[in-house]
């Protein structure tokens, strides 16, 4: 082939794929949108109320954090307090490896039961009680159960 002819065929071939791929980016593109419209059009969720669910879970976790440093604080004073003056630890309430489990699971909106997230699903439901004496602990080092 003549370098010109090498050329040309070049720059056609970059076109051609230059286009092929601005294709597969506007139908990923439209694709993307007509699925997120027709999900939107279906969901037994109205805008507003999904509107105030995104709202409350974003408030629900701002809040969770602050308690979170709040209790984290207070168990880590309190354990130091104690270690250095060797005394026995002050009961700080916390809540039982059940309740963090069911907490820590993923909630997705029902219309039957009008909870936005687990914890409200919890706090208006009760927390599920547990036929255990002793509270599980867990090694966060291996992940193994302690007795």
């Amino acid at each position: 082939m003549k370098t010109s002819e090498s050329d040309e065929l070049k720059r056609t071939l970059q076109a051609q794929s230059q286009m092929l791929g601005w294709c597969v980016i506007v139908t990923t593109a439209l694709l993307s949108l007509l699925t997120t419209c027709c999900a939107s059009c279906q969901s037994k969720v109205s805008h507003l109320q999904l509107k105030f669910w995104k709202v409350y879970a974003e408030k629900e976790k701002e809040q969770m954090e602050e308690i979170f440093q709040l209790y984290a604080t207070k168990l880590s004073e309190r354990n130091l307090k104690c270690f250095f003056e060797n005394k026995a630890p002050d009961a700080i309430p916390l809540p039982a490896f059940q309740a963090w489990e069911d907490a820590s699971q993923l909630y997705s909106f029902s219309s039957s039961k009008q909870h936005y997230s687990t914890i409200h699903k919890l706090v208006e439901e009760g927390q599920k009680e547990t036929n255990e004496e002793r509270e599980t602990m867990l090694d966060f080092v291996d992940r193994k159960e302690i007795p």
